[in-house]
């Protein structure tokens, strides 16, 4: 039994040296792993020096905003998207003061997500 296991993790370091990744059983693995992470953040009005953070990735299909407000106030986070027609337009969600989350939109790849400085969505 041992050298089988010696035989598979020689194949699977083989793989990774070639740059490909061995798939496990009961793995998952998503579509795209080619989805690039953006983070932003912007300074808090209250306390100083401590700001909201958010994250978040380029799906197709959809967009999960994650968020970690350290704020004494909301912050709303608007996400700009463009259909293929070139139309433009905004989903927009608000983040609670000291509050860890996520949130998912139902669009993917957003042209540009601002953090907005005021506690209400547009």
């Amino acid at each position: 039994m041992k050298s089988r296991n010696l035989v598979l993790a020689a194949a699977g370091l083989g793989l990774a040296l070639i740059g490909i990744a061995p798939v496990t059983a009961g793995a998952e693995t998503s579509g795209d792993v080619s989805a690039q992470v953006t983070r932003k953040s912007a300074a808090c009005t209250s306390p100083s020096g401590q700001k909201i953070n958010i994250s978040w990735g380029d799906g197709s299909v959809s967009t999960t905003v994650y968020y970690n407000n350290h704020c004494n106030q909301a912050r709303a986070i608007e996400l700009e998207f463009v259909r293929e027609s070139g139309e433009r337009f905004n989903k927009c969600f608000v983040a609670p003061a000291k509050t860890k989350s996520s949130k998912k939109i139902d669009n993917g790849s957003p042209n540009k997500v601002s953090i907005l400085s005021r506690s209400t969505c547009p």
